[in-house]
């Protein structure tokens, strides 16, 4: 049986003049942080660090370790990949060959938005899983 290709839509602000590609995690953290109209002390308490931190996670002076990234992520309700690399297209093109998993997606865009997020940080942890197990090996 063979693939299926979906496209699936990717969050892309068409007004930035920064090339996705080349924009820097902290440049990342800015935009999400502007589009939600936060202001970094806002984001600071929903991640559980200083203003301070914020800050210098957006100027690229430091970046936010494993546990303030995951908490970053889930701040934006965005996936720890879209906030590690996000691609410059609007759409990406997935090929998967397993036709029960394009249903369940399905559904769950069907579900109410506490319900996805909670889906999304499960796939998230499984993926993350997953790179440390390529990273050791």
């Amino acid at each position: 049986m063979g693939d299926i290709a979906v496209r699936l839509p990717l969050m892309v602000d068409e007004n930035t003049n920064e090339s996705a590609d080349r924009q820097t995690l902290g440049q990342r953290i800015r935009e999400l942080r502007v589009r939600r109209g936060w202001s970094q002390q806002q984001l600071a308490e929903r991640v559980g660090v200083r203003q301070k931190q914020i800050s210098s996670y957006e100027r690229n002076v430091n970046t936010p370790s494993g546990e303030i990234f995951i908490a970053l992520a889930d701040a934006f309700d965005i996936s720890l990949d879209y906030l590690a690399r996000r691609g410059a297209n609007n759409a990406t093109t997935v090929n998967v060959a397993d036709r029960e998993l394009i249903e369940m997606v399905q559904v769950v865009d069907r579900l109410e938005d506490e319900d996805r997020a909670l889906i999304k940080r499960v796939i998230d942890l499984v993926l993350l899983k997953q790179q440390f197990r390529e990273l050791v090996t």
